[in-house]
């Protein structure tokens, strides 16, 4: 049986919990990047302490309990507020989930069990955080995945996010880690193993500003004029059948040449996720229109909505480009011009073992039913340039977004964080799509149905953006860009082999013969 007994102390429970919680300050939309190396460093400390396995777990479940509910709490909104369960059931929920992805840490405290023996600065510069990266790399595909709140990405505004075009936000996870054991160290270490902390975190710092002066990639074109539509539609009315028109008109209004001329000039507009909240072959009255509208204004058009496999009747979540020699009808007959979503969100695009949790349905309110993932292709040419495609939290995948590169000259991201209106998830999922246009060295153009919206650069800079829960038109140039990331050439697996040789190191007995 788990206890709080010596050696672990009930205190050292509530500061694994309060540490936990505290590293979510270090992401959007607060940034207090100190939290970043506080909250491991403070982790790192308490694992130090010599202790039975069953506490070691106990220690890291209680860690992540704190992360997840501290940075996670905001799927409450998308269950109370949106999905219609009470606020007592919708609280029940995100206990729920917040334990599941909390055991998942125990990983780390797993991990850690087997390195007592290793000496403490090894521990704290090498074992430590080569297993928060491991751990980070696990959940962010076990039970489809959960890569948020990745420690790396934190770092997208410092010298440290240059790593990332090499080593992907999980080498830049590594880096903070290491900059938090080093801290540990410094405090608890001798002269020697200070020093050695010190200029270890020297050494990181001046080859991140030495990374930032390589561009990995090369302009594959003229600048591209471009416009993401926000229409702001009211989450509420946004699958109610009689506001259909109205939420459709919320977006009709955007392209108004009269309200904004920015949309007649553009080659490329972007409606966000599910704009067209319909099916397309029900939405010939829209999708006919705006194939005029892009034929007369020379330009493309981006449209998410629903499309179905006449064949199978599988419905997916997708994006439509209209515009060119394209002919609606045609694509939604073949599927041709169409990107659908391929990682689904269990319990809310699908529901997982659906014929045993069918009740689930009189509880939360799903706008539609199962959707089917995707299994074509993930580009699209559009204005000219093939364009790899996401939709909503895809761009969290790091490794999923290279496939379909270096073909693509740029990423389009279109999402729907209405789920989350008013909580800190719009911001934090901005700063994960900035990690993807870094990794990738592309501009990422994301359109989503009220913020965050923008341009984002190859360097992961944020170009153009306006304020959330506006309906508003984001224009700007973005470039087409050619070439490759080391990243997409290798995905995760450099960084997950180093950490696998310097634990494998550690645990095969050459324990402090270097520090």
């Amino acid at each position: 049986m788990l206890s709080f007994r010596e050696p672990l102390s009930k205190f050292d429970y509530l500061l694994a919990l309060l540490a936990g919680a505290s590293m979510a300050l270090a992401f959007a939309p607060l940034e207090w990047r100190v939290f970043a190396w506080l909250a491991p460093a403070v982790f790192f400390w308490l694992n130090l302490k010599p202790m039975p396995l069953k506490q070691r777990l106990r220690l890291s479940w209680v860690f992540g309990v704190g992360l997840f509910a501290g940075g996670a709490h905001w799927i409450y909104v998308s269950i109370h507020f949106f999905g219609g369960a009470n606020a007592l059931i919708a609280a029940l929920m995100v206990a729920i989930f917040v334990v599941i992805m909390a055991l998942l840490l125990m990983v780390f405290g797993w991990l850690a069990s087997y390195t007592a023996s290793v000496s403490l600065a090894l521990r704290l510069l090498a074992v430590f955080p080569a297993i928060w990266v491991l751990t980070e790399w696990f959940r962010g595909w076990f039970l489809t995945g959960f890569p948020w709140l990745q420690l790396g990405s934190t770092q997208i505004d410092t010298w440290l996010a240059a790593y990332a075009p090499v080593t992907g936000v999980l080498g830049v996870s590594w880096l903070v880690a290491l900059g938090a054991g080093a801290g540990v160290l410094v405090l608890m270490g001798t002269l020697r193993e200070r020093v050695i902390a010190l200029v270890l975190v020297g050494v990181t710092v001046a080859g991140g500003f030495g990374l930032g002066q390589i561009r990995w990639t090369q302009p594959a074109g003229e600048p591209l004029f471009v416009s993401m539509l926000q229409g702001n539609v009211d989450q509420l009315t946004k699958w109610s059948p009689e506001f259909r028109n109205e939420n459709i008109q919320a977006y009709l209004d955007l392209m108004d040449g009269d309200k904004n001329p920015n949309v007649e000039s553009s080659h490329l507009v972007i409606w966000p996720e599910t704009a067209l909240a319909d099916f397309f072959p029900q939405a010939l009255d829209v999708m006919l229109p705006l194939q005029d509208w892009a034929r007369e204004a020379k330009a493309d058009v981006l449209v998410g909505g629903f499309h179905v496999n006449r064949d199978t009747e599988a419905v997916y979540n997708a994006v439509m480009a209209v515009g060119g020699e394209r002919d609606v009808e045609k694509s939604i007959e073949t599927g041709e011009n169409v990107y659908a979503k391929q990682h689904l969100v269990p319990f809310s695009e699908y529901i997982p073992l659906l014929k045993y949790l069918d009740f689930l349905k009189s509880i939360i309110k799903l706008p539609y039913d199962n959707v089917t993932a995707w299994d074509g292709g993930t580009n699209l040419t559009v204005a000219g340039q093939p364009m790899r495609i996401s939709v909503c939290y895809e761009d969290a995948y790091a490794e999923e977004m290279i496939a379909g590169l270096p073909a693509a000259t740029m990423l389009v991201n279109v999402s729907n964080d209405g789920w989350f209106t008013g909580s800190i998830e719009p911001a934090q999922h901005a700063e994960i799509a900035r990690m993807r246009a870094l990794e990738t060295g592309r501009y990422l153009l994301r359109a989503t149905n009220n913020g965050v919206s923008a341009i984002i650069d190859d360097k992961g800079k944020v170009t153009a953006t306006a304020a959330p829960q506006m309906a508003t038109v984001i224009s700007g140039y973005a470039t087409p860009m050619q070439g490759e990331t080391p990243y997409m050439r290798v995905g995760n697996w450099l960084v997950i082999s180093l950490m696998l040789v310097l634990l494998g190191v550690s645990l095969l007995g050459w324990r402090g013969k270097f520090l």
